[in-house]
Parts: C-alpha cells; sequence; structure tokens
C-alpha cells in the first residue's frame, strides 16, 4: 500500500502519549504537535498528520460505540444469554468493516496510491477466513446450546418420572406432563 503516515511511523511509546494526548480535551492539537516534536528532539509530525489521526481515531471509536449499542440492545432484548445472536452481530459488524476497507482502498487507488495486488489479495483472504471461522464458531454455539437445551429437558423429564411415580401419577398423567410443560 502507501507509505505510513507520519504518526503511524512513531516510536511506540510516542504514539502512545499521542493518543493519551489526543484524548485530553483541554490539550489542542497544536499543542499536541509542539509536545510530541520536543520529545522527538526534532519535527517528525505536522498538524495535518495528527488532525488526520485525530478523524481516523475518532472514526474508530464512533464504530465501536455503535457496536456497543447494538450488542447492549440485543443483550437487553434477548438476555445475556443471547452469546448467537450476539456472534451475529459481531459477524454483521465484521462484514461492514470489510465494506468500509474496499471503500478506503478504492480511494487509495482512485489518489493515485500504489496498491500491489498481493496485499490486496492477502487482506481479502485474511478478512474472508476470519468471517468463515466467525460462521463456524456461530454455527459450533449454535449446536451446543441446542445440546445443553435437550439435556436439561431430558433431565427434567426424568425428574417429573420420578417425582410423580411416586406420588402415584399415572403414566398416562407423566406422559401428559411431559408433553404439555417440557414440550417432549
Amino acid at each position: 500500500m502507501g507509505q505510513k503516515s507520519s504518526v503511524d511511523r512513531l516510536a511506540p511509546e510516542l504514539r502512545g502519549k499521542l493518543i493519551e494526548l489526543l484524548q485530553n480535551p483541554a490539550v489542542t492539537q497544536l499543542e499536541v504537535v509542539g509536545m510530541i516534536n520536543g520529545e522527538a528532539g526534532k519535527q517528525v509530525i505536522s498538524k495535518s498528520s495528527v488532525n488526520r489521526y485525530k478523524q481516523k481515531l475518532d472514526r474508530f471509536a464512533e464504530k465501536t460505540r455503535e457496536a456497543r449499542e447494538v450488542a447492549d440492545s440485543y443483550i437487553e432484548k434477548y438476555g445475556a444469554d443471547s452469546r448467537n445472536k450476539l456472534g451475529k452481530v459481531a459477524n454483521e459488524y465484521i462484514r461492514l468493516m470489510v465494506f468500509d476497507l474496499i471503500t478506503e482502498l478504492e480511494e487509495v487507488k482512485e489518489s493515485g496510491g500504489d496498491i500491489k495486488p498481493e496485499v490486496i489479495t492477502d487482506i481479502i483472504y485474511k478478512v474472508s477466513r476470519a468471517i468463515k471461522d466467525l460462521e463456524q464458531a456461530e454455527k459450533l454455539n449454535a449446536e451446543r446450546t441446542e445440546d445443553i437445551r435437550k439435556a436439561a429437558l431430558a433431565q427434567a423429564a426424568e425428574a417429573v418420572e420420578q417425582a410423580a411415580g411416586q406420588d402415584g401419577l399415572s403414566m398416562a398423567t407423566i406422559e401428559k406432563i411431559k408433553k404439555q410443560i417440557l414440550g417432549l
């Protein structure tokens, strides 16, 4: 792809400090530039690079907030045991991210940026693989949930048979209870 931004080329400790400063509303971006360049001992970033990076951080924070809101609404609607539904939300979110990535790659390409086909192929392969793995995990979770539900119903049916049998209920009554209450 294109060249790394000046912020991405910063040493990890300087980038960490930059992120920390950008999250402080009392510090202006101009002050951030001055502090980072001062620590580096030379001009390593510009106001425009910091502004672009801040916008990128804000977009990421907004997407994360939206994902949390969606997850919270699913949990609120379906309960904390709705992992399958939450997995579907995560899966859909990744698909949206892939769409955003493809859009950004197209923008880079249109602006004359150099994008190597093998890089794009590698990204698409890795993302496709991740989606496939998520879908397999979702399917496995659904199967496990169903197995647990069946096992719980079987235990409940056995408990009904024992308790009802001890109290002298007929087998027909026991079967009726199992069918109406347990759905067996």
